[in-house]
């Protein structure tokens, strides 16, 4: 699949763009991580919104006994991750930092006077999670995470210079509640927003462009174990999306140009889900489900009806939360393995 069909999530957090430096490096710092699950294709239906595969990653949270502090030098970048506890088996925190330096070593070694001095790029990461057990069946998880790619380019001999910034930040608040020991609920609100920015600019004329992605979830999921191999997952999620194609503006001398307005676009998605992932018996594993999902794009909004040549003969105007257009559908699924033996299996 194309990589807008992969589902890539941070402790439940989307995020839309997994790499630094056009993809070369992952925005996942390894040192903040506590384990990556990895589905190639065939998603159970807790997953949607995608058709590829799916990478769910969470971060660790923190050492609740002693401080621990990890880190490491490189050529291209640095990383410090520091943990411990908050309150001694029962709190704790953590926090991870990389960065890359090379626009900063490259410096002395550039002429101050080069018509390209002050140009370079660098990516920094930043996550931090805590955790807090109020009771044996309750616990808090908040975790956040902040990244940024910058490029700046500058040319004296042209009077150009330009100023690129993007990438992803993400914030999760987790509550874990068991209700016994073959039922438990996570009830979670997520926030994450990408945001690509260009601001450049040549003698007295100047750009700024701003393109944007941001949303905020809510979801619970239970889990039940009703015998051992045999687990029942189900569960709600709600997402509303703010979209911002592109918002542009200026400056030519005394002059300055703005948009009218924002072009925002605002979507809601619904999806519940119920899933049986049961181990019939030592050679026969099913995982089984259906997912309900529904899409819709909302107000506020304005449908220009147009001609051939684009000219604009009506619109409809929509107002605050007033549908648009929708589309839903139910998703069945289904994933078998068959063992054979110890080296054979059917799928």
């Amino acid at each position: 699949g194309g990589p807008d069909q992969n589902l890539i999530l941070l402790d439940d957090a989307v995020v839309y763009n997994p790499g630094h430096l056009f993809g070369f490096f992952s925005v996942f710092n390894g040192d903040a991580l506590k384990n990556v699950s990895l589905i190639k294709g065939g998603m159970p239906a807790n997953y949607g919104g995608r058709i590829s595969s799916v990478v769910d990653v969470a971060m660790k949270e923190g050492n609740n006994k002693t401080f621990q502090a990890e880190g490491g030098i490189g050529t291209i970048s640095s990383r410090l991750s520091l943990q411990g506890p908050l309150v001694k088996e029962k709190a704790s925190w953590m926090v991870s930092a990389r960065r890359t330096y090379i626009d900063v070593l490259v410096r002395p070694f550039i002429n101050p006077e080069s018509p390209f001095a002050g140009s370079g790029y660098y990516f920094y990461d930043l996550n931090a999670k805590m955790n807090y057990r109020f009771s044996d069946k309750d616990r808090l998880y908040v975790s956040g995470y902040f990244g940024r790619d910058v490029f700046s380019f500058n040319n004296r001999q042209r009077s150009f210079n330009a100023h690129i910034p993007w990438g992803n930040s993400t914030g999760t608040i987790r509550w874990n509640h068991v209700f016994s020991n073959k039922l438990f609920a996570n009830t979670s609100v997520v926030w994450n927003d990408y945001r690509f920015q260009f601001s450049g600019g040549q003698s007295n004329f100047q750009v700024n462009f701003n393109s944007d992605i941001r949303d905020v979830t809510a979801k619970i999921d239970f889990d039940y174990y009703p015998a051992t191999g045999h687990q029942l997952k189900y569960g709600a999620i709600y997402t509303r999306h703010r979209f911002n194609p592109q918002t542009t503006s200026g400056r030519s001398g005394d002059q300055e140009f703005s948009p009218l307005g924002v072009n925002n676009k605002f979507a809601d998605e619904l999806a519940v889900y119920l899933l049986d992932d049961w181990e019939v018996h030592s050679r026969l594993k099913l995982n089984y489900g259906l997912r309900y999902s529904y899409f819709q794009q909302v107000g506020p909004y304005t449908l220009f009806q147009r001609d051939a040549f684009g000219n604009n003969l009506d619109s409809t105007v929509y107002g605050q939360g007033q549908r648009v257009k929708g589309y839903g559908g139910l998703e069945p699924r289904i994933t078998a393995r068959y063992t054979l033996n110890e080296s054979t299996s059917l799928k």
